[in-house]
């Protein structure tokens, strides 16, 4: 095995273990010495050798997207105790504290004050939000994290959301696919993602816009 390509090795490694039909397999790391391509082939190969063989695996990693895409379920590990358990739909939606929330995938934290917490009403800046979920356990004058995820919001005037925030662009970043634009709101840098189109050009830095998103989709986050 010295003699062949990490990834070979990799697949001889998983053989070899697999070999002994085990309770339980433990990966650790197993993909963190591969190049990109590799690692997706080969975690693609190991989730079907997985559900093939229904044999219970453990497979520690520290890529989210490694996580999210090969998981039945997650264990998010913060100083040696587990933060939340759930489903990847769980774990990436409705993260349970700021860490869960800032270390899987790329997210907005936003700081609030609460005016009523009986409607849910927060303040940003001095735009108002009414959340969908409950802050009847804060005080009026209570500061509140909410997450928001890139993806959620949108400047489409035509986009579905009951929601918006009006910033000024501070930047945007192309990405191929997407043209990743940043807005300051209050003191609070908003990243949101803009699928890219020959069409329409992305807003230029100073510019006024407005992101429309479903309440629903800020939460917040416990500290």
């Amino acid at each position: 095995p010295y003699q062949m390509s990490g990834g070979q090795q990799q697949r001889v490694a998983l053989a070899r273990a697999i070999a002994v039909k085990p309770q339980v397999l433990l990966l650790d790391e197993p993909l963190s010495a591969l190049d990109a391509k590799i690692r997706i082939s080969l975690r693609e190969e190991i989730r079907a050798i997985q559900q093939q063989l229904g044999i219970t695996t453990v497979f520690v990693t520290h890529d989210q997207e490694e996580a999210l895409s090969i998981s039945d379920r997650i264990v998010v590990m913060n100083a040696g105790r587990a933060d939340q358990i759930g489903t990847p739909f769980e774990i990436y939606n409705t993260p349970a504290t700021r860490f869960v929330a800032s270390f899987v995938g790329t997210l907005n934290l936003i700081e609030g004050k609460v005016v009523d917490p009986d409607s849910n009403r927060i303040m940003i800046g001095d735009q108002g939000v009414t959340l969908k979920q409950s802050v009847t356990a804060y005080k009026p004058g209570d500061t509140v994290s909410l997450a928001l995820r890139p993806e959620a919001g949108s400047l489409a005037e035509s986009a579905k959301g009951d929601t918006a925030l009006t910033g000024e662009v501070s930047s945007a970043h192309f990405l191929g696919s997407v043209i990743r634009t940043r807005m300051n709101v209050a003191g609070n840098t908003i990243s949101f993602d803009m699928f890219n189109s020959p069409g329409m050009m992305p807003p230029s830095v100073g510019e006024k816009v407005t992101l429309r998103f479903a309440s629903a989709d800020l939460l917040v986050i416990q500290d």
